[in-house]
């Protein structure tokens, strides 16, 4: 299945239903196939993950599920999932496919490790899995593997001899080694031996044949990058394994009609969408993300699926609502456009899924889950992501709108082109007088407070906190707070709310990377606590669950000071029961907007799409820890 796109996957997927109850065992493992082979591991995740709950462990499956994980980064997960594989593989070619990953796995443990025995331990463990699975079938991938990790621990005597045993046999494969698996093999031989032109034309040829297969291309450009540590890989071949380019774009909407300062006239609309495609094809532009309003977001779809790339658009609030404040208005024409434009994307997602209510900050939450999710894309993919951004840089810009979010994503040094509107009004010319279209009914829009903000939720309780005694709970309840209140008193910037029940812990920030940084300190002190002083036993730990989402602050009658309510303090509720006990949980949304945030603190490790607590339904949640912790 991997021929098909990515929204065929889809489709086959929802045809089930979101937890594929009816789904036959071969179908979820093509799907899954499909969807690692597209480049979307944490999709797979969420293929595998409902099977695997349930209890079904066929070995493909447990395989399929260890290697979407190492492609997302959750090496723990993927560890585990090939550890029980290797202790019944029931098939000997997927033992060796076992055998590989697990190399895979302890490798880029060792990639990620700084210096010292932990990380020689790593390197060390690869590279006999690897030669465990050279040794068994002389199969190409696991011996050229086996050769790099020879150059990278710097035997390159030892490497480049056993380089030219893994090309032989590349060379002598039958049709049963894959074309592209085939050319990346050979190009990944001749590097090591020293001959940078030729591993350019085989890698070359290995994305030809690869297709839209671009997952695989990543991984070689992963290999690629782990090489250029220890030994100089020249441009051309890095240029060789390029990969269709992520782009995040943002854009004016058209003029609504009798606009007094012209900022984006229906009439110049025909050259931006020919500057937009122009700089599709100028950076190969395969992925996208954006919204959909009327204008340059839809120019912008239009142009993408034209040319045959992947679209994925986020709304800020209910489809209605947002039709009728950033499309209608410019006339059925754009529309109909819009439906056209949603029934061909890849997906589509929201902000929020209730009404629009006049909550301006829906905008930028929705702008910083488009950027999230692009950055979070590209890092998959092995690439450095793009913003492409359609302005007029002297017109007045609307919370969350162009500019802001243009100039929020150049803040963190990343790259981004500007399509210049005002140039473009200068050299094309109107064809006559503005078109006059009957203005759209406007959106319903509330005059009265409390609106909608955008902060980052903690829920947390400790695991085993039932089985205290009653003469005991007085003092756990004293300590762990206590042990609370010392994190915030030395937090340079402290949560906007707290709240408490029992072991339980609600806590509101303003800033998610406050939120997060908060989050991992706790783990901290409840894993250094002796619980056995408190009557718990050793290794008592606790659970903690986030979300990142637009909330009502209002006067709580009851306690007489400020609280927050609505649907996302109830979704990071649904996630703290969920989370595995010493674990940050952090909702999809806190993972984007904590990518387009900026940090490099923080790491979000894809776990799949699982059920919340009190039939919250499914939901996709990642694990938060920090960048400089071995997973």
């Amino acid at each position: 299945m991997t021929h098909y796109s990515l929204r065929d996957v889809i489709e086959a997927w929802e045809r089930v239903g979101r937890g594929g109850d009816a789904m036959a065992e071969h179908e979820r493992l093509d799907l899954a196939r499909a969807a690692l082979d597209l480049g979307h591991p944490t999709f797979a995740c969420e293929i595998l993950s409902d099977a695997l709950r349930r209890g079904q462990t066929a070995a493909e499956l447990r395989y399929l599920a260890a290697l979407a994980h190492a492609r997302i980064g959750a090496y723990s997960q993927a560890a585990a999932w090939i550890d029980t594989l290797l202790e019944n593989p029931g098939d000997a070619a997927l033992e060796v496919q076992a055998l590989s990953l697990a190399g895979r796995i302890a490798k880029d443990r060792w990639a990620r490790l700084p210096p010292g025995s932990a990380r020689e331990r790593a390197g060390l463990t690869a590279l006999k899995h690897y030669r465990d699975a050279w040794r068994a079938t002389r199969d190409p991938f696991p011996g050229i593997n086996a050769a790099t990790l020879l150059v990278l621990s710097g035997d390159l005597a030892a490497g480049r001899a056993l380089a030219e045993q893994v090309r032989a046999a590349a060379l002598a494969a039958d049709s049963s080694l894959e074309p592209h698996w085939r050319e990346a093999t050979l190009g990944e031989a001749a590097l090591l031996m020293g001959e940078h032109e030729s591993a350019a034309t085989h890698y070359a040829a290995a994305v030809a044949a690869a297709g839209r297969n671009v997952g695989h291309v990543a991984s070689m450009r992963r290999q690629l990058r782990l090489l250029s540590r220890s030994m100089q890989v020249p441009d051309a071949v890095f240029a060789a394994l390029s990969v269709p380019s992520v782009a995040v774009f943002t854009g004016h909407m058209i003029d609504a009609p009798d606009v007094p300062e012209p900022r984006f006239p229906a009439h110049i609309e025909a050259a931006v969408a020919e500057r937009i495609a122009q700089a599709l094809q100028q950076h190969g532009v395969g992925f996208g993300y954006c919204s959909a309003a009327c204008g340059a977001d839809l120019l912008f779809i239009e142009a993408m699926l034209a040319r045959g790339a992947e679209v994925h658009v986020t709304l800020p609030f209910d489809r209605a609502d947002f039709v009728a404040t950033s499309v209608s208005f410019a006339g059925p024409g754009w529309v109909q456009r819009f439906d056209a434009a949603l029934e061909r994307v890849a997906s589509v997602s929201f902000g929020v899924r209730e009404r629009f209510l006049g909550d301006e900050a829906l905008f930028p939450y929705a702008a910083a889950l488009v950027n999230g999710a692009a950055i979070l894309r590209a890092r998959e993919l092995e690439s450095e992501p793009l913003m492409l951004a359609v302005l007029d840089t002297e017109a007045r810009d609307l919370v969350g709108g162009t500019r802001a979010t243009l100039e929020s994503w150049t803040r963190h040094g990343l790259r981004a082109e500007r399509i210049d509107l005002t140039r473009i009004r200068l050299t094309t010319p109107s064809v006559g007088p503005a078109r006059k279209v009957p203005l759209a009914t406007a959106v319903e829009v509330r005059s009265t407070p409390p609106r909608r903000e955008v902060r980052t939720m903690l829920f947390a309780d400790v695991v085993g906190f039932s089985k205290l005694a009653e003469e005991d709970t007085p003092a756990f309840v004293l300590n762990f707070f206590g042990a609370i209140a010392e994190i915030v008193r030395h937090s340079e910037r402290k949560p906007a709310f707290v709240n408490t029940w029992g072991d339980g812990l609600f806590m509101v920030f303003n800033d998610v990377d406050d939120g997060a940084t908060f989050a991992l300190q706790l783990c901290d002190a409840v894993r250094r606590t002796d619980w056995p002083a408190y009557g718990l036993p050793e290794g008592t730990s606790i659970r903690i669950g986030m979300h990142t989402g637009p909330v009502f602050q209002a006067l709580d009658p009851l306690i007489q000071r400020l609280n927050y309510f609505g649907s996302h303090v109830n979704r990071a509720a649904r996630i703290e029961p969920v989370a595995a006990p010493g674990s940050v949980y952090a909702s999809s949304e806190l993972a984007f907007v904590l990518a387009a945030s900026g940090s490099a603190h923080f790491v979000t490790d894809y776990l799949g799409l699982l059920p919340l607590a009190k039939g919250f339904g499914s939901s996709a949640l990642y694990r938060l820890r920090r960048a400089d912790e071995a997973e």
